[in-house]
């Protein structure tokens, strides 16, 4: 009669999601320039946590829910205060059209 061998189980361990402290936030997060207020920059589309893309205009822009500047990412979890220079002659046409602005 043969020996049957059994195999160990194998347990699948799930890594949850965690939200980070405060003192504990990834580099592509960052502050308001102007009132220093934690960002927490999500995909328009999911809502997933990510980097906002670099230098693609209306794309790497948003509000401060704080103070309510419009700010742009300049990477590296570096947010500037968005100007007049900043902005094209795409983003005054999109504001025309009322298609612009985050």
């Amino acid at each position: 009669m043969p020996i049957e061998v059994l195999e160990p189980e194998t347990i699948e361990e799930i890594e949850q999601e965690r939200v980070p402290a405060a003192g504990d936030l990834p580099p592509i997060y960052g502050r308001c320039p102007v009132c220093n207020k934690p960002l927490f920059p999500r995909c328009r589309i999911t809502g997933a946590p990510k980097c906002p893309p670099v230098g693609t205009g209306y794309e790497s822009r948003a509000r401060c829910s704080g103070c309510g500047t419009i700010i742009y990412y300049a990477g590296n979890g570096i947010w500037k205060v968005l100007s007049d220079d900043d902005i094209t002659e795409d983003d005054r046409m999109a504001d025309k059209l009322g298609m612009g602005g985050p």
